[in-house]
């Protein structure tokens, strides 16, 4: 009877362990599955994903200025007079930079939904044009990159990164997270308006094709930061933070109010 017992505790022990080890194993198994998939997720990010254009364009604008002779010929290739200043040739990219930001206030004002309200999105604008204004002037004095013609006044400054490019990316940056969700032709527009300034910053002499691919990342990278602060920021304070500009001839700046 003893034996019968004892053995009887044998198989129930030996089951036992039979399904802790199961059990054990489907856990390891969840959790190598598990960190796998997280591995292979990180890729995905929205911050990879949203650095991914900008981040290129800075490494084509360094390739550029890394090959010997390149920057130069792909400005004759492009510039419509090789003379160092052929004159100003005003293809009004000192305005068309602002168009995308502009319509997206129009856009809105004309009955379309933007992803912010307008105080939201109006700090998201200034604090991006802030940013990428902050990054464009420090790179042009640590490049001190000269303009076409070697031109380095005081009035044009240098030439690396350009900040009518980077500008107008920005605002078209700005217009493809505002109203891009409801049609891809919004955004398509603002990027084409953002490299039509580009463009001709180069035609005309103003800055080198890398000058402009740089401005282009830097604006791109800069506004999507800002988007990436902000969201951050709403997480932390959903409703009980209200951020307002304050803007009037005494004093510029951002009112700040966290109600408890």
């Amino acid at each position: 009877m003893m034996k019968l017992i004892i053995l009887v505790l044998f198989i129930l022990l030996s089951a036992l362990s039979i399904n802790a080890q199961t059990d054990s194993l489907r856990l390891i198994d969840t959790l190598t599955i598990k960190t796998h998939e997280s591995q292979n997720q990180w890729y995905r990010s929205r911050y990879i994903q949203e650095s991914i254009v900008p981040v290129s364009l800075a490494l084509g604008s360094l390739t550029i200025v890394a090959i010997p002779g390149f920057k130069e010929d792909l400005q004759k290739r492009f510039v419509w007079n090789n003379d160092q200043l052929p004159g100003y040739v005003n293809l009004g990219d000192d305005y068309v930079r602002y168009v995308p930001a502009v319509a997206e206030y129009a856009l809105s004002a004309f009955g379309l939904k933007s992803k912010h309200h307008f105080i939201d999105r109006s700090v998201i604008l200034a604090v991006a044009y802030i940013a990428s204004d902050f990054v464009v002037y420090n790179g042009k004095k640590i490049t001190k990159s000269p303009r076409p013609g070697g031109r380095t006044t005081s009035s044009d400054g240098y030439s690396l990164p350009s900040q009518h490019t980077a500008m107008s990316f920005v605002a078209a940056t700005f217009l493809d997270h505002e109203l891009g969700y409801i049609s891809p032709w919004i955004s398509i527009g603002g990027y084409l308006t953002a490299g039509y300034v580009g463009y001709a910053r180069i035609v005309r002499n103003a800055h080198w094709t890398s000058d402009v691919l740089m401005g282009a990342g830097v604006g791109i990278l800069m506004t999507n930061a800002t988007y990436w602060a902000y969201d951050g920021v709403m997480k932390l304070f959903p409703k009980n933070l209200t951020i307002t500009p304050i803007i009037d001839p005494n004093q510029t700046g951002i009112y700040f109010c966290y109600k408890l």
